[in-house]
Formats: structure tokens, C-alpha cells, sequence
């Protein structure tokens, strides 16, 4: 499972969200962020953080799915091409591009 956080490419300020894209990333805050929020965490090393967090939400599959889980999940369609370019123009106008 991949999760991704991303960087508009018109970002003014590159450095202040890689700088927070860190900050998530770290195991400890991604058990806080993951035991409030109780939605999939990504972040490798979160669940052994959550043992000390919260020793109730380790074995939550909706926090920590295990392979037998994720088996009975579906992935969102890709997005076409054409719906793609709409976004992006629906994007660069919200930025005022």
C-alpha cells in the first residue's frame, strides 16, 4: 500500500512542506496523527510507536492492516488523462494561475 503526500509543482513555499511532509513522517507523530484519526498509517515504525501511544490500537486493522485485510479492499480507478488535465486546470485557476 502507497501512500503519498505531494508538492504542487507552483508551491511557493517548497521547503515549509517538505519541512511538514517530515514532520508526519516521523513514527511517534504518525501514531498520534494514525490514533486520532484511526485510518490507515503508512509510516514503517509507527506501530511499534503505537505500542507506547496506545497499546489497544496495534492490532486495529484500520490502522494496521494485515495482508489477510487488505485482500477484501479496492483501489480507486485510475483517473483518465482528460480528467487528469481538468484537475490540474481546475488547480492552477484555485492558485491563480
Amino acid at each position: 500500500m502507497v501512500r503519498q503526500l505531494l508538492v504542487p509543482l507552483a508551491a511557493t513555499h517548497k521547503a515549509n512542506a517538505e519541512a511538514l511532509m517530515n514532520y508526519y513522517y516521523d513514527p511517534a507523530v504518525a501514531a498520534e496523527v494514525a490514533a486520532y484519526v484511526n485510518y490507515i498509517c503508512p509510516v514503517q515504525g509507527a506501530r511499534e510507536a503505537m505500542e507506547k501511544l496506545d497499546p489497544s490500537l496495534v492490532d486495529n486493522p484500520l490502522i494496521f492492516p494485515t495482508d489477510e485485510f487488505l485482500e477484501n479492499v479496492s483501489a480507486m480507478r485510475p483517473v483518465e488523462r482528460e480528467e487528469e488535465q481538468k484537475y490540474i486546470d481546475m488547480f492552477q485557476r484555485a492558485i491563480g494561475k
